[in-house]
């Protein structure tokens, strides 16, 4: 697995390409060159004034943002998730569809993740998701699969003997488990599953959807890897010097997407629809209050979502988190997290009618 921990790069040390990337500039930012020229585009566009009640794009305490499609999902075509909790439900809309979607193949046992069968392939932080694609055309190592010590700080199980060291209990730091713990065999081996599972369903599929989540994460500094987890608080007092914490700022974060977009778009030539989870960040490593750094987490990836679409031909971004958000607390369950089923119906609805040709009669 590639070292990560030198991602960040210099806006200026940015390779420019042209085809399917856009070259950066007041054109591809959508900019008129002249005062006059910028006024007259805005009165051109319908959808310029924030709605009131009476606009169409505000009905039963929602806002439905106009959208203009620069590509549709064709009948029976394929597409690939990649993403937090919400891309699970964009697969259930487009299973529905008829769509063919790989990730919903891939299942593991109820306790080794309770919630969907597929839980595990939630990726929350773009680190993790660009590691998932580089992991794909690389191969898997056991980076990231973390031997969990005993309370007194030894290791478990026998060191030489590898039949025990298959069965000794890691966490995966990198999957979606909860912090559960499975046999260092068993992870080997979801990790082959997961690897494949990108590898041949990345080449099936002409369109992918990213689900961006938030911006706190965990780096190991031994194997140069972001985390999708917290590692076990007993491994980060074994060994304080190797876990970090970290808050990706933007201009990381824009680095990891363009990226991400590079391999998906200008080299493999897929269409990508990009959202931003509603569902919150549920608890902060930061000082203060979480709802305040959740508010962070979802500006910066909300700011590089609108960059990369400016910038990339092929990439849409859709406001799903606009739309949840728009509800305020009446979107949620009882816990402000979860996005109410019905919510989630409405704004997938919302996408699938303007994206799935043919679906909304009128969309560009």
């Amino acid at each position: 697995m590639r070292d990560m921990s030198e991602d960040r790069q210099q806006p200026s040390q940015r390779p420019q390409t042209d085809g399917r990337h856009r070259l950066a500039g007041p054109a591809a930012r959508g900019m008129a060159p002249d005062g006059e020229g910028v006024v007259a585009r805005a009165l051109r566009n319908p959808a310029r004034r924030y709605p009131d009640r009476s606009d169409a794009r505000s009905a039963g305490g929602m806002l439905r943002p106009q959208i203009t499609p620069s590509f549709h999902l064709a009948p029976n075509g394929g597409v690939f998730t990649i993403g937090s909790c919400f891309a699970r439900n964009v697969e259930d809309a487009l299973i529905a569809a008829g769509l063919e979607v790989p990730t919903t193949a891939f299942s593991a046992p109820l306790e080794e993740a309770p919630g969907r069968p597929n839980r595990l392939l939630n990726q929350y932080n773009p680190a993790t998701m660009l590691q998932c694609l580089r992991d794909a055309e690389t191969g898997e190592t056991g980076a990231g699969l973390y031997r969990l010590p005993t309370a007194a700080g030894a290791d478990q199980g026998e060191a030489g003997q590898a039949a025990a060291e298959d069965q000794e209990m890691v966490q995966d730091c990198l999957l979606a488990t909860g912090g559960r713990a499975v046999a260092r065999a068993r992870a080997l081996e979801r990790r082959a599953q997961i690897r494949r599972l990108y590898a041949e369903g990345l080449a099936s599929c002409d369109t992918v959807v990213v689900t961006l989540g938030l911006v706190e994460c965990w780096f190991d500094q031994f194997e140069g890897i972001y985390l999708n987890e917290v590692p076990n608080r007993r491994l980060l007092r074994a060994e304080p010097e190797r876990f970090v914490f970290r808050r990706l700022d933007t201009a990381t974060c824009r680095d990891m997407l363009f990226e991400m977009m590079d391999r998906l778009v200008t080299e493999g030539g897929q269409r990508v629809l990009l959202t931003l989870s509603p569902v919150p960040l549920q608890a902060t490593f930061v000082e203060g209050d979480a709802i305040m750094r959740n508010a962070y987490s979802k500006a910066v990836l909300r700011v590089v979502a609108e960059e990369v679409a400016e910038q990339f031909d092929g990439v849409d971004y859709f406001p799903s988190y606009e739309m949840v958000t728009s509800m305020g607390l009446a979107a949620f369950d009882n816990d402000n997290v979860h996005v109410r089923p019905a919510v989630v119906s409405e704004v997938i609805a919302h996408m699938t009618a303007h994206y799935l040709r043919g679906s909304m009669e009128g969309a560009a």
